[in-house]
């Protein structure tokens, strides 16, 4: 179990770097007058699973038996705003978000649900 978390924790630190400040509120964009600021939203998961093993005697082989284990994680970050700065002041500016096909699918449910008992009780 010692090599399981051994490779979470070297995961968890790699996505740690991910997570910083310069990922959620990003550098500085001078534009003129005006200093633009991405802002993103920063999701980060990781997973992991560990194994055991059993001697040639527990197993009844000539050989030891075992499984293994191991740990994956990963790191995304969209951008959802540009905080936009001038002598006139501060405005955040939204940007339009793309939605994936799960999020289209799950806005038709109502829809689809309604067509469906429609044409049972036709």
């Amino acid at each position: 179990m010692t090599h399981v978390e051994e490779i979470l924790k070297a995961v968890s630190e790699e996505l740690s770097g991910v997570a910083t400040g310069d990922a959620v509120i990003g550098s500085p964009i001078p534009l003129g007058e005006v200093t633009i600021y991405p802002i993103s939203m920063v999701s980060v998961g990781m997973g992991g699973g560990g194994g055991e093993g059993e001697t040639a005697a527990e197993a009844g082989t000539k050989g030891e038996k075992g499984v293994g284990g191991g740990s994956g994680g990963g790191a995304r970050a969209c951008p959802v705003a540009v905080l936009a700065v001038s002598a006139a002041g501060v405005k955040v500016v939204p940007l339009p978000q793309r939605r994936g096909a799960v999020e289209r699918l799950l806005e038709r449910i109502p829809d689809l649900l309604s067509r469906v008992k429609g044409a049972a009780g036709s």
